[in-house]
């Protein structure tokens, strides 16, 4: 008989275990058509998470900042695009022109180059907007412009100081003032000179300077004003600042380039030099300026030269001890330059070695400058010595009034030694080599 599954009783064991039967088909069951099943359903759900979506929200403030910065940006691209296109289409025009060019040597290419290069300057400036979105352009933007700024700063600091260091004076007032003073005749150009700069004053002499000056009066006539200011310079040496200007003066008698020098001398610019050049047809000769100065038509001659007979009365009144009675009659100048009692014991000194004055050998120069300055250097004969050099300077107020003593200079001669040969040794005085030699040749041994 066969087997029936469903007459089967389960082993007595298994029942006794209290496991439970599970049927996996069974032929009650009716056949159903699948369904489909939503894509959501369909998706993995991972366990614990919650998917949210948020929209981020900004200030007001921080969005109007936003915005305007986007805008002054777009701005900003937008001019540096367009300039950018409008420096490519001039290196495309220029390019043009240089091929049109070619031919012409040297020249052709020259512009090409300049238009390639001006078109690649373009390309750049055109693409610096775009590099600037990025972050990494930015930042490279704000170094640039940062390098930049540091550079003209440095640029501009270093112009600022070499302009404030180098500020050029403006010489014109006092050039102006010197020229006029010069002009006014020997008196102001006395006085110009004391004021002066003292290394102006150690290399020219008072008496030439007033000598050079009243003669460049007498060529040129007087100073009426300046036309034109052609330089000036600053230095700064060792010996201090110095300034010079370059001017065109215009005289009564012509125009003439004229050069003065100054001196920065306790906080104030003085006179260094003078330098007038005079036109061709106004120069004079050497023999025509000494007549213009010359003191008188032989100054030899004491009836008819002045300044003979006051240089000879000075040096008798020294000779017959007055030097007192010299020294109160002289022009206060040269009261001030020596004391009184010096000049008396100086004067002494000399005639101690010179002896007694006797007369004016000859006369080396005689100049008298526009009537009121004179310069008189004689050779006078004393008793202990003959032909010894002494130089007079007189002045006076006006050509009317009396000559005053203004220097005195007396060279007293060098003492000369008594023995005209030297004298020979004696044999027994023993002698270097070199000179026993010297004696043997020249046949004293």
């Amino acid at each position: 008989m066969p087997d029936d599954p469903d007459s089967k009783q389960p082993p007595d064991d298994a029942a006794g275990s209290g496991s439970v039967e599970v049927q996996f088909s069974s032929p009650h069951l009716v056949e159903a058509a699948p369904e489909s099943v939503a894509l959501d359903e369909s998706q993995p759900v991972s366990s614990g998470k919650v998917r949210t979506a948020v929209e981020p929200t900004e200030p007001a403030s921080n969005t109007g900042r936003t915005k305007l910065r986007t805008a002054i940006q777009d701005t900003v691209s937008g001019g540096v695009e367009r300039l950018g296109a409008g420096i490519g289409t001039i290196g495309e025009g220029v390019s043009k022109i240089g091929e049109a060019t070619k031919k012409v040597p040297l020249v052709g290419a020259g512009v090409a180059r300049i238009g390639e290069g001006l078109i690649s300057a373009g390309e750049s400036i055109h693409v610096l907007p775009r590099v600037a979105q990025t972050r990494r352009g930015r930042l490279l933007l704000r170094s640039v412009i940062v390098g930049f700024v540091l550079v003209f700063a440095w640029i501009a600091a270093i112009v600022a100081l070499n302009l404030h260091g180098n500020d050029t004076p403006d010489f014109r007032p006092d050039a102006e003032h010197i020229l006029l003073e010069i002009s006014k005749g020997s008196a102001a150009i006395d006085k110009l000179y004391e004021t002066a700069s003292p290394r102006f004053q150690e290399m020219v002499r008072k008496e030439r300077f007033v000598d050079d000056m009243t003669d460049l009066n007498a060529t040129l006539g007087r100073f009426r004003e300046i036309t034109a200011v052609n330089g000036t310079l600053v230095t700064t040496g060792r010996s201090g600042k110095v300034g010079r200007v370059s001017l065109t003066a215009s005289y009564d008698k012509g125009i003439c380039k004229t050069s003065i020098s100054f001196h920065y001398d306790q906080g104030t610019w003085k006179l260094l030099g003078v330098a007038v050049e005079v036109p061709p047809e106004l120069k004079i000769t050497s023999e025509q300026r000494e007549q213009r100065v010359a003191a008188c038509a032989d100054p030899m001659d004491a009836k008819k030269c002045e300044i003979h007979r006051v240089a000879n009365a000075i040096l008798e009144e020294l000779r017959d001890d007055h030097a007192g009675e010299v020294w109160d009659a002289s022009s206060v100048v040269f009261q001030k330059q020596e004391p009184r009692d010096k000049f008396i014991e100086l004067q002494a000194h000399n005639r101690a070695e010179l002896g007694a004055y006797k007369r004016i050998l000859d006369v080396t120069e005689a100049k008298v400058i526009n009537g009121t300055s004179a310069t008189f250097d004689v050779l006078a004969e004393f008793e202990k010595s003959s032909g010894v050099r002494t130089v007079f300077g007189f002045t006076r107020d006006s050509k009317s009034a009396v000559w005053q003593l203004r220097s005195l200079k007396i060279v007293v001669p060098m003492p000369r030694s008594d023995e005209d040969q030297p004298h020979e040794l004696p044999f027994d005085v023993p002698l270097p080599p070199a000179s026993r030699d010297a004696g043997v040749r020249d046949g004293r041994r």
